[in-house]
């Protein structure tokens, strides 16, 4: 896995998150993990392959969050998962971010699919904006 970390982006855009992913056998999954930078629990979202690259187009951040935590994972067809280590995206105005990186293809924007990894996150998604996301899939708890 090749990943350049994403440094900053602006309010009120969807981060995106891209890496070379290969393989010998075939790349399964390729997810990003995300939050609110501090907060205890991560959403993911998958990544898909645009021809050259696994990319992941994320909420915007709420007003008040100043930074986003992700990392990368993957697994193969034999089962074997790699992962980044964790990076954080400050969400600060152009001036101080030389380089932002988001997302204005409207077509992915719109269609953003979030997952939680955890019941205690509950049936909505916190700190991110609902704004084209079009399902959100929250953790049912287990019965026994």
């Amino acid at each position: 896995m090749d990943h350049q970390p994403v440094l900053c982006s602006l309010p009120g855009k969807n981060p995106r998150v891209c890496a070379y992913v290969a393989d010998d056998g075939e790349v399964k999954r390729t997810r990003t993990y995300f939050r609110a930078e501090g907060k205890e629990l991560f959403y993911w979202t998958e990544m898909t392959f645009d021809g050259i690259q696994y990319c992941a187009t994320l909420p915007i951040a709420d007003s008040n969050v100043k930074g986003v935590d992700y990392y990368i994972w993957t697994i193969n067809d034999g089962f074997e998962s790699k992962r980044t280590r964790t990076y954080t995206i400050s969400i600060v105005p152009e001036v101080p971010c030389e380089y932002p990186v988001f997302d204005d293809d409207t077509e992915r924007t719109s269609k953003l699919e979030v997952n939680a990894t955890s019941a205690k996150q509950g049936n909505t998604l916190e700190d991110f904006s609902k704004k084209g996301v079009v399902k959100y899939v929250p953790v049912t708890p287990r019965r026994d």
